[in-house]
């Protein structure tokens, strides 16, 4: 939301400073490098003032904490609000816009939740401001971190304030005349009711235009800010996952049996072989499970909807010390034994103890896994193809243009894949094995393409489309040069006239044909039974005859109008403000170093 939304939505800005927000981005040293942290390159700088590394971490930490976010999309939050927030504190120093102990008095005075509190209220029962400095300066002594927290969000309020002055000075200045708001008026009050015929450009045959791949090329230069490719660095890989073998499993599930009919150990202290009674025959399930399986037992009384298993059918049927099992739940295999049932009202319940084990690889198989992406990458490093040794591997392939890219998708913890793409030392040939959550990945660098353009064969048929459009309406007016004639031209191409009614400039919609602000505006310059020339609209090429133009009656324009104006534009206004300063600003961004 714009700065302005939440300084004029009063209680969405008093919960958000005085509630101890989480993130005080505009507090005075998170920008600048004071916070003592020493490095080559800080961690970004934004019109030449360093970004302190230590401050912003903890914002970082702080987003985690409370969203539960991924470190990328915590760093991405703290990173996109700081630079705006950073953008406009600028501003205002430039400025000299200051805020101070009146508007800190102000903006405090105006939170119900400080203001209702019996601890800032005087003997009458209204807030006392006074009171509520005292309480601040007692928790120096009191509460010194409460204390220094309340400091940091003291100067987050000032900083806020000055934004609120600086707003209030583009409000200030946001006019909207009579004549304009007239204007407004009219575009969103005066009517046409139309007759038009739309040819869809697909009824003119694609056989009778020819497009040349110069003009593509052409196109695309002219258009070249719309469609030129950044920057990006592209690699191949292979990754080989860490799981578990067939024989891994036929192992675990042979281990279960076991467990379930009972089986014979040689215990090491005594030297003799014991027998283990097996979970079907226990008595203290609850001591057996914490023994042999590596999940917790879950002592809750369940109903068949609330047993997250395809097989809750049989295990909610099971008999009292009936036991099922081994069976294979997600990543698991379970032996599961029915120990109690009752019922709860109307509910059915049943209490259900199960042995888990996780499907995890043993240490041959891993073994192996390793060995397969060592010789992966030896074998990339000898020059040969990623997967030469193991027909079975997939060569993948990924382009980046973000040295911020979170990863690979669909790879957990490849972040640290684009951190190595991206740093300086990293060159196109290289190669290297990663160590993901759930496998191995060797990746080779491909190529560091250069901004560009876009082949034509890459881009051939959206920009054919376009282009197409212009011709085929090209051709269409070459055709009927002579004539305008609706009716003729609609039986012509057997499409039925329809009509649109009471159509305002300000939602310029045709039903069927969507937005047409061209056609409907060209609509009011006819006059009555007039028709159109041919023109091209979003949907088709179009004539348009006007059956009846409604113009508004003028009324006298009231201020309360053009206030309403106003303050949609301000509203507009202020959005965009955090934007363009930032899109304005020098901003350096070396997060990939330390994420």
């Amino acid at each position: 939301m714009a700065v302005l939304g939440q300084i004029r939505k009063r209680s969405i800005f008093l919960i958000i400073v005085i509630g101890m927000a989480l993130f005080a981005f505009v507090i005075s040293g998170v920008f600048t490098s004071n916070g003592g942290f020493s490095t080559n390159k800080p961690i970004g700088e934004v019109n030449g003032e360093e970004i302190d590394f230590e401050s912003f971490n903890m914002m970082v930490e702080q987003a985690q904490s409370a969203y539960g976010l991924s470190t990328v999309n915590a760093v991405n939050l703290a990173w996109n609000q700081g630079i705006k927030n950073q953008a406009i504190v600028q501003e205002l120093d430039k400025l000299g816009i200051d805020a101070g102990k009146d508007q800190l008095e102000q903006i405090i005075s105006g939170d119900q939740s400080i203001v209702m509190n019996p601890l800032f209220q005087n003997e009458i029962g209204l807030f006392d401001f006074n009171k509520f400095s005292n309480y601040i300066s007692q928790l120096r002594s009191s509460n010194p971190n409460m204390y220094n927290q309340w400091k940091l969000q003291e100067q987050n309020i000032i900083s806020l304030a000055k934004q609120k002055i600086y707003f209030d000075l583009i409000k200030s200045s946001v006019i909207y005349t009579n004549i304009e708001s007239n204007i407004q008026y009219h575009l969103e009050n005066d009517k046409v009711n139309i007759e038009y015929l739309r040819i869809p450009f697909d009824r003119i045959p694609d056989s009778v235009i020819q497009i040349k791949d110069s003009e593509i090329s052409s196109y695309l230069k002219s258009n070249r800010e719309k469609y030129e490719i950044g920057e990006s660095r592209e690699l191949e890989f292979v990754f080989i996952p860490d799981i578990a073998s067939e024989i891994d499993e036929t192992n675990l599930r042979s281990n279960l049996e076991l467990l379930k009919d009972g089986f014979s150990q040689m215990n090491k202290v005594s030297n003799t072989i014991e027998d283990i009674i097996g979970f079907k025959n226990v008595n203290d399930h609850t001591e057996f499970i914490d023994i042999y399986s590596d999940v917790a037992w879950d002592s809750i009384y369940k109903t068949k909807q609330e047993i997250s298993s395809e097989f809750s059918d049989i295990l909610f049927g099971l008999n009292v010390g009936e036991v099922f099992g081994p069976y294979k739940d997600l990543n698991t295999f379970k032996i599961s034994k029915m120990i109690d049932k009752k019922s709860e009202g109307n509910l059915n319940k049943v209490l259900i103890a199960d042995v888990v084990k996780e499907i995890i690889p043993s240490n041959e198989t891993s073994n192996n896994n390793y060995r397969i992406a060592s010789q992966a990458e030896f074998d990339a490093n000898s020059g040969l193809e990623l997967n030469s040794s193991d027909s079975t591997l997939f060569i993948d392939s990924f382009e980046s243009f973000e040295d911020f890219d979170s990863g690979l998708p669909g790879y957990d913890n490849s972040r640290q894949v684009i951190k190595w793409l991206y740093e300086d030392k990293t060159k196109v040939g290289d190669i290297k094995r990663f160590t993901l959550n759930d496998g191995y990945l060797i990746a080779k660098v491909k190529v560091f393409n250069n901004q560009s353009l876009p082949d034509i064969n890459e881009i051939r048929g959206q920009v054919s489309d376009i282009i197409m459009k212009d011709k085929k309406f090209d051709f269409f007016v070459k055709m009927y040069k002579n004539s305008n004639d609706i009716e003729s031209i609609s039986q012509d191409f057997e499409i039925d006239l329809e009509r649109a009614s009471a159509v305002t400039q300000n939602d310029p919609i045709l039903v069927g044909a969507g937005n047409e602000p061209y056609i409907i505006g060209s609509s009011f310059s006819l006059d009555e039974d007039e028709t159109s020339k041919i023109l091209k609209g979003n949907n088709g090429i179009y004539l348009i005859k006007l059956l009846s133009k409604e113009i508004a009656e003028d009324i006298s324009i009231s201020s309360a109008i053009s206030n309403s104006l106003s303050d949609r534009e301000v509203e507009r206004i202020s959005t965009l403000i955090p934007e363009v300063l930032e899109s304005k600003a020098e901003i350096v961004d070396n997060r990939s170093l330390y994420y």
